[in-house]
């Protein structure tokens, strides 16, 4: 019997999303720590952090620096749930939840000095041609920065392939590959040892 795809991963939707989202926030925490030490964040940084979930992340940022911190995610449940986590900021007009697709972007270019992805370029479609749109809306001299749990070779790699809809995984040579091709430069790559945890960051 073939075991039935999750879905959730992709796009959270429904009550069920809520669901996910939460434990999303918990269970990437490792990977947003990890990534947090591998990236130097000024304090007028303008930053963007696409698929952001449950807005945890965009929420460390905010304290970091005193610039406004977006979000970005085509999923509505996502964007409720960064909404909430952010509220005051978004008040404030310190933070924008934005719904979207990564590929086309509502977002004019040059916009930002840090772009983050935290687990979410695995579902990116046409991930040659999406990094082209990040590179887009990066100032010049700006970075960007892909977290994800695996560096492609975690033993556990083929059955997240098998099980969640939608999922691609990619090595720290592919992601140097598609960001070089998309026009950045400086890509370095971080794993931490015996975790698997993937961190690329890519200047423009």
């Amino acid at each position: 019997m073939v075991a039935e795809k999750i879905t959730q991963c992709m796009k959270p939707h429904g009550e069920e999303g809520f669901e996910t989202i939460e434990s999303m926030n918990i269970n990437h925490r490792d990977i947003s720590e990890f990534a947090f030490d591998c990236i130097d964040v000024e304090s007028d940084d303008k930053i963007l952090d696409i698929g952001c979930g449950g807005g945890v992340n965009i929420e460390k940022f905010l304290k970091i620096t005193s610039n406004a911190v977006d979000g970005l995610d085509y999923s509505e449940v996502s964007v409720k749930a960064s909404f909430k986590q952010n509220r005051n900021a978004v008040n404030n007009g310190r933070c924008k939840i934005i719904q979207a697709d990564v590929s086309d972007m509502p977002i004019d270019d040059e916009s930002y000095d840090l772009v983050t992805a935290f687990e979410t370029v695995y579902f990116w479609p046409d991930i040659k041609e999406t990094f082209k749109e990040v590179f887009r809306i990066i100032k010049p001299g700006g970075r960007f920065m892909i977290a994800q749990a695996t560096d492609g070779n975690h033993p556990d790699d083929k059955k997240w392939l098998e099980r969640v809809e939608g999922m691609n995984l990619y090595t720290a040579p592919d992601l140097e590959d598609y960001l070089l091709g998309a026009g950045f430069e400086n890509v370095e790559s971080q794993v931490k040892k015996d975790d698997y945890i993937l961190v690329v960051i890519a200047q423009k």
